[in-house]
């Protein structure tokens, strides 16, 4: 237990789904976390159950990522409430639908906005208070959507392989700079979260709809948040210390195929 004890995390997307779980997970293993979402009350939430098993653990605010004044305004907050911010972890994000010739370009820009944009604003925003960490880390949660395409999802595709590669651009410039900041991207499967409703309704819905989902993963099922959380927990923990610009797929062997 204390993988992370003393570590102070940002997460957004925290509301519900991997983030919630991610700042969970970390919070049982020591750490403070600072959860923001867009749904305010859906973060507030997150952290108000955090803070039932661990008291003052969770601090929470409505972030939305696309707006750089709201960025300035919870990297604030999250300082503040934590004391410093040491490790960033930018899991929001939407997935939308639509092939070059379906794809709207309002989908378009808002997927990328949403999906990417607000990593290289958060990110950047973020810097100074890595900086002044003895150690920190950026985690990046991108996709298996990022490194095999799909004919109807144009937009996440590109999106997830832009984080995927600014990740690596971002870890690179760290370690050259002399900082001790470590930059690496998560590239989750089909994860039982609300935002793969839409695939399981596209297939049918229910057990039929999820059966049809996973034919194209070897093992069969999908993955579950727990499975993603753990990479995250090693990622923010020192045992990760000398790992920068890598990739980590929790796919369940579909990228092997």
């Amino acid at each position: 237990m204390a993988r992370v004890a003393g570590k102070k995390a940002l997460i957004t997307g925290g509301a519900q789904g991997l983030g919630a779980c991610f700042a969970r997970m970390l919070a049982d293993e020591g750490a403070k976390v600072f959860v923001t979402d867009v749904n305010g009350d859906g973060a507030e939430a997150t952290a108000a159950e955090i803070n039932k098993k661990h008291p003052g653990a969770a601090g929470a605010i409505r972030h939305d990522v696309t707006s750089r004044d709201e960025w300035k305004t919870a990297l604030e907050a999250a300082a503040e409430a934590m004391g410093g911010i040491d490790t960033l972890i930018n899991n929001a994000g939407i997935g939308t639908f639509g092939s070059i010739e379906t794809a709207t370009e309002e989908d378009w820009r808002r997927t990328q906005a949403i999906d990417v944009d607000s990593i290289f604003t958060g990110t950047q925003l973020a810097m100074p208070y890595l900086k002044q960490a003895k150690s920190a880390s950026i985690i990046n949660i991108s996709s298996v959507a990022g490194m095999i395409a799909d004919g109807n999802m144009i937009a996440y595709n590109t999106a997830k392989a832009a984080v995927w590669m600014m990740t690596k651009s971002i870890a690179l410039h760290c370690a050259r700079s002399g900082y001790d900041i470590r930059c690496n991207s998560v590239h989750p499967v089909f994860t039982r979260t609300p935002i793969i409703d839409p695939l399981i309704a596209f297939g049918g819905g229910g057990e039929e709809g999820e059966k049809r989902l996973v034919q194209q993963i070897p093992w069969k099922r999908l993955a579950e948040p727990e499975d993603v959380g753990y990479c995250i927990l090693y990622l923010a923990s020192d045992e990760s210390r000398y790992i920068t610009a890598s990739e980590f797929k929790i796919d369940g062997g579909i990228t092997a195929q």
